[in-house]
C-alpha cells in the first residue's frame, strides 16, 4: 500500500530555506592585465574610458569596482598616479562606490611596485586592494605570490586600513587565508572572491563552489567569479547560494561563449542585476555595500591582534584550563610526599596572550635568585599553534627577566619540536636530562631535556 514519504524527517520538522533575499553585491572587474581590444572591442583602455566605464557599471548595479590602470599604450600600469586619477574621477560623481586597487604581480612582480598604489591619500586612496593568497598557473603565464610577498602586502594594507579583497583560486589559498588571519595579518571579517574555471584553478562546477563556501566563516562576505565560459553559471550559483558576484571583462569578454558575442561591462552587470531581480534578490547600493563590508573600520583589524599583557589574578581559572589541555596544570604534593613538577603559578611572573578577550596563551617564569631564573608553563591553545603566539610570549618574558637583572635562564622541555624551537629561535643549548617526578606534559616521555640560555650574550 502506498504511503506519503515523510519529508518532515528530512527537514527536521520545517521547510528548507529558500533563495536568500539579502542585497546582492556586484563587484565589477573592468579591465584586468591581459585582455586587449582585439578580443574585447568594448574594453576600456585609458583613464578616461575606465572612469566612464566604471560609472556605467555603477548605473546598472555595480557597487564595487576592481581597478587595473593602463598606460598610454594600453599596457598594465603600476604607478600610483594613474590610479589616483581614476579613483578621483569616479568619486567626483559617486563617493560611495567601493574602489579596489589591484596589487597583481603578473606584469610587475616587485613588492614595491605592487604596493605603490597603497600609498595614495584622500579621494585617491583605495577602499580595498586585491590580495591573491598563493601562486598559480594561468593558461599562458604564472602568477607568483610568494608567502613573504603576500604577508607584506597584507601588513601594508593593515597599516593603511585598506580592506583586502582576497583572491582565492583553490582550497589551499583559502587555508592560507585562515592562517594569515590567525596570525593577525587579516581582519576578522573578510571579503573573498572565489575564482573558478581557469585552467590552473579549481574547476567551474557548482560542486566545487559548494566545497569552497562550506569552509568559510559565517561572518565572511564571499563572491563567486567564473572565468571565461563559466562566468554566468558561477554568478548564478552564487546568487542561489546566498553569496555575491564578481563579474566583468577581466574574467570573460563574451556575453555568449557559443555565439562569441562580445560583452561590455555594463551589459554583464545588467544581466546579473536582471537575474537577481528574477530570483528575488535586491541589488546592493554602494552605500549598503560600504556598510556591509565595514569599509574603514579599524576595529575589524584589531579583532585579530593578539595582545600580550601581564597576568592578573582573575585570569587564573582560564590559565589553568589552558595548561590542563597540555597536561601542564600545576598539581599539589601527593600523599606520598612526591613534589610535583609545578605546584603553582606565580601571577607576578606570568604573561598571557589575549585575542578578543579570550586567553589563548600563557608563559611564566620562576626566579631562582637575583641572576638566575627558570622559564615554565609556556602553552598556546592548540587551534592557534603556528601563529607566533608562543614566540611573542617567550620574547616578552625574556625581556622582563633581562630588565630584572637575570643573567642565566634554564628550562625543562619534553617535546622534541619544542626543544628544537628553543634552540633554533632563541639560542638555548642542551646541558643534560632529568627524570620526571610524575605524569606531566607529554605522557609518553619520562624525562626532561634541560636547556640553558645566557642572557648576557643576547
Amino acid at each position: 500500500m502506498y504511503s506519503e514519504p515523510n519529508f518532515m524527517a528530512l527537514y527536521d520538522g520545517g521547510t528548507p530555506a529558500g533563495i536568500s533575499d539579502a542585497p546582492l553585491i556586484i563587484n565589477t572587474c573592468l579591465t584586468g592585465n591581459v585582455l586587449q581590444r582585439e578580443k574585447a572591442p568594448h574594453l576600456p583602455m585609458n583613464t578616461t574610458q575606465i572612469i566612464e566605464d566604471g560609472l556605467q557599471a555603477i548605473e546598472h548595479g555595480a557597487s564595487m569596482l576592481h581597478i587595473h590602470a593602463r598606460d598610454k599604450n594600453g599596457c598594465p600600469e603600476w604607478r600610483p598616479e594613474p590610479y589616483a586619477r581614476i579613483f578621483e574621477g569616479i568619486r567626483k560623481y559617486n563617493s560611495e562606490v567601493v574602489l579596489i586597487a589591484t596589487t597583481s604581480g603578473r606584469e610587475h612582480g616587485s613588492l614595491e611596485k605592487r604596493s605603490a598604489v597603497l600609498s595614495l591619500e584622500g579621494d585617491a586612496k583605495p577602499d580595498m586592494a586585491s590580495l591573491t593568497l598563493g601562486s598559480l598557473n594561468f593558461p599562458n603565464t604564472a602568477s607568483v605570490n610568494a608567502p613573504d610577498t603576500v604577508q607584506e602586502l597584507a601588513i601594508r594594507m593593515k597599516e593603511r586600513n585598506i580592506l583586502p579583497e582576497l583572491e582565492v583560486f583553490d582550497m589551499g589559498m583559502l587555508n592560507y587565508g585562515f592562517y594569515l588571519r590567525r596570525k593577525g595579518m587579516l581582519p576578522k571579517n573578510c571579503y573573498v572572491n572565489l575564482l573558478l574555471g581557469s585552467l590552473g584553478s579549481v574547476p567551474g562546477r557548482v560542486l566545487d563552489l559548494c566545497n569552497l563556501t562550506r569552509e568559510l566563516p559565517e561572518s565572511w562576505v564571499w563572491a563567486a567569479a567564473g572565468i571565461g565560459r563559466f562566468q554566468l553559471s558561477m554568478n548564478t550559483a552564487a546568487m542561489l547560494l546566498g553569496g555575491h558576484v564578481r563579474v566583468g571583462l577581466e574574467d570573460s569578454p563574451f556575453m555568449d561563449y557559443k555565439q562569441m558575442q562580445p560583452a561590455s561591462n555594463a551589459s554583464l552587470v545588467a544581466r546579473v542585476a536582471r537575474l537577481a531581480d528574477e530570483l528575488g534578490r535586491p541589488v546592493s547600493s554602494p552605500a549598503q555595500t560600504r556598510q556591509h563590508l565595514g569599509i574603514g573600520d579599524s576595529a575589524n583589524w584589531e579583532a585579530t591582534e593578539a595582545d600580550i599583557r601581564p597576568m592578573q589574578q582573575e585570569d587564573l581559572p582560564d590559565v589553568l584550563n589552558l595548561l590542563e589541555r597540555w597536561n601542564m596544570k600545576p598539581k599539589s604534593t601527593s600523599n606520598a610526599g612526591v613534589r610535583p613538577e609545578r605546584d603553582h603559578i606565580e601571577v607576578g611572573n606570568t604573561f598571557v596572550a589575549l585575542l578578543q578577550n579570550r586567553i589563548i596563551g600563557v608563559g611564566s617564569f620562576l626566579m631562582i635568585d637575583a641572576e638566575h631564573a627558570e622559564t615554565a608553563s609556556l602553552a598556546v591553545a592548540p587551534e592557534f599553534l603556528g601563529c607566533g603566539i608562543g614566540y611573542k610570549l617567550q620574547h616578552k618574558r625574556l625581556e622582563e627577566m633581562r630588565a630584572r637583572g637575570v643573567r642565566h635562564v634554564r628550562t625543562e622541555v619534553d617535546r622534541p619540536n619544542v626543544i628544537h624551537w628553543y634552540i633554533e629561535k632563541f639560542g638555548y643549548r642542551k646541558t643534560g636530562t632529568t627524570h620526571k617526578r610524575h605524569d606531566f606534559g607529554d605522557s609518553e616521555r619520562k624525562e626532561w631535556t634541560v636547556l640553558e640560555l645566557n642572557l648576557e650574550k643576547e
